[in-house]
C-alpha cells in the first residue's frame, strides 16, 4: 500500500512540474494548454513526417488543382503572420476527399477534395483550415498528450496489480475521455483561425459555411458514430462557424485586397462522385 501512495503521489508531483513549466497558450484563441515539446523539436519530427508522407503518396499531376492550391496557400500564409518560406504546399493523387498538415508547414490536399471545392475561397477554407493547425501547434499538443499518456500509464503498470487488462481498460479510458474530445477542440480551434485567415485575406468567409453544408453530406455519421470520432459533428461545425462569422465579415471588410470567392475550380478535378 505504501508503494501505490509513493507512486501516486510521484506522478501527482511529476504532473505539476510539468505543468508549471510547460504550460502555454494558443497565440490566436489564448487557450491554455500544457506543451512539452519545442517548436524546433515539433517542426523536425514534421519534417520527418512529411518526406515520409511524400515517399508513400503519389504525387498529383493535375496542373490546374496544384497552381490553385499554391495560389490559395500563398494567400493565406501572407496574413499568417508565419515566414512564408517555409511553408509547403503539395496535390496527391487520391479518390479520398481529404487534406492535412503537419508542423513545419506542410500541408498536403488530395485530388478528389477538388471535386467538392467550387472556388478559390472554397479551398481556402480547407487549407486555412489545415494551416490553423500549425499555427496553434496542435501537433506538438499531440505529441505531448501522447507522451503523457504513456508515461502516466507506464507509472500504473508499475504501481498497481491490474495486469494487461487493466492497461487496456486504461488506454480506452484516456483514449475517450482526453485524445478524442481534445482532437475536437483543435477541429474546432482549426476551424476559427481558418476563418480568420481567409477573411483577412480577402476571401468571402461566408463560402466556408457553404463548403462545410455540401461537404458534411457526405458523412451521414450518427451522434454516436461522431463520439468516436476527432472530427465535429457536420451540423455542429457549421454552427460554430455561424456564430464566429460576424467578427470575420469585419476582418474581411478590413481586408486591403477583396478576393471575394476567387477563381472558379468547378471542373479542375473530373467529378465521378456528385
Amino acid at each position: 500500500m505504501k508503494c501505490k501512495f509513493f507512486w501516486l503521489g510521484l506522478m501527482l508531483g511529476t504532473g505539476l512540474v510539468f505543468w508549471g513549466s510547460g504550460c502555454a497558450s494558443v497565440e490566436q484563441t489564448g487557450r491554455s494548454r500544457l506543451m512539452l515539446y519545442s517548436e524546433s523539436a515539433e517542426r523536425q519530427a514534421g519534417d520527418t513526417a512529411w518526406q515520409e508522407v511524400k515517399q508513400q503518396e503519389k504525387r498529383s499531376t493535375n496542373t490546374a488543382a496544384r497552381s490553385a492550391l499554391t495560389r490559395v496557400g500563398r494567400a493565406l500564409v501572407a496574413v499568417s503572420g508565419k515566414n512564408s518560406g517555409n511553408w509547403e504546399f503539395e496535390v496527391f493523387s487520391s479518390d479520398v476527399p481529404n487534406a492535412f498538415a503537419l508542423p513545419g508547414g506542410h500541408v498536403a490536399v488530395y485530388e478528389a477534395l477538388f471535386q467538392y471545392t467550387d472556388s478559390d475561397a472554397e479551398l481556402a477554407t480547407v487549407v486555412g483550415h489545415e494551416i490553423g493547425h500549425v499555427l496553434a501547434r496542435h501537433g506538438g499538443e499531440r505529441m505531448t498528450q501522447a507522451a503523457l499518456q504513456e508515461w502516466v500509464g507506464a507509472l500504473l503498470g508499475a504501481a498497481t496489480d491490474s495486469g494487461e487488462l487493466g492497461m487496456v481498460a486504461y488506454g480506452v479510458v484516456t483514449d475517450l475521455g482526453v485524445i478524442l474530445p481534445f482532437s475536437r477542440k483543435h477541429e474546432y480551434e482549426a476551424d476559427y483561425i481558418g476563418l480568420l485567415l481567409m477573411a483577412d485575406a480577402g476571401y468571402d468567409p461566408a463560402a466556408a459555411i457553404a463548403f462545410w453544408k455540401k461537404f458534411s453530406q457526405l458523412s451521414g455519421s450518427s451522434r454516436l458514430e461522431s463520439y468516436f470520432s476527432t472530427h465535429p459533428l457536420g451540423e455542429d461545425r457549421i454552427e460554430a462557424l455561424e456564430q464566429h462569422l460576424p467578427e470575420a465579415r469585419t476582418r474581411y471588410q478590413a481586408a486591403p485586397v477583396k478576393r471575394g470567392t476567387g477563381s472558379r475550380l468547378s471542373g479542375v478535378v473530373r467529378n465521378s462522385v456528385r
